[in-house]
């Protein structure tokens, strides 16, 4: 097996459905692979955790790396709210260089149709974010805890 890029993220913020009064909190963590390591635009398929109101699911996904910032998708079904797909991209310089760096807006839709709004943010220090995300793995651990190379 080859080795690859492992990224490991979380970004939390708020979600709220189409006709619902309430902010719902929204998170989730990815581990995202990919074994081209140097091709920035190419997908990264990823598997996470997303947290609603306290309510973690499964989700999986894709980030795609652009230079004018990446873009995310991801599926999961909800035991309430039911089967969603976020998706969104950050727009580096919108809103501000700082803001834009971490920020990423994302439209919520249920069976292909538009079904409300999110944001979430990378709360973390940007300074420490390649020291504490980025790994090489070897592929066949790509998607858990134990990849790091020795």
């Amino acid at each position: 097996m080859s080795v690859g890029l492992q990224l490991n993220e979380t970004m939390s913020g708020w979600m709220q459905l189409d006709g619902d009064a309430v902010e719902h909190s929204f998170a989730f963590s990815i581990q995202a692979f990919t074994t081209r390591i140097f091709s920035l635009s190419v997908p990264r398929v990823f598997r996470g955790v997303v947290d609603i109101d306290g309510q973690r699911c499964e989700c999986n996904g894709e980030l795609t790396i652009h230079l004018s910032g990446p873009h995310y998708w991801l599926e999961f079904d909800h035991p309430v709210l039911g089967s969603l797909r976020a998706e969104g991209k950050k727009t580096y310089g919108k809103g501000g260089w700082v803001q834009s760096l971490i920020t990423c807006p994302l439209t919520v839709s249920r069976a292909g149709k538009p079904a409300g709004r999110a944001e979430v943010a990378y709360r973390d220090s940007m300074l420490t974010f390649p020291f504490k995300a980025l790994r090489l793995v070897r592929e066949e651990h790509a998607y858990d805890q134990s990849g790091a190379l020795s």
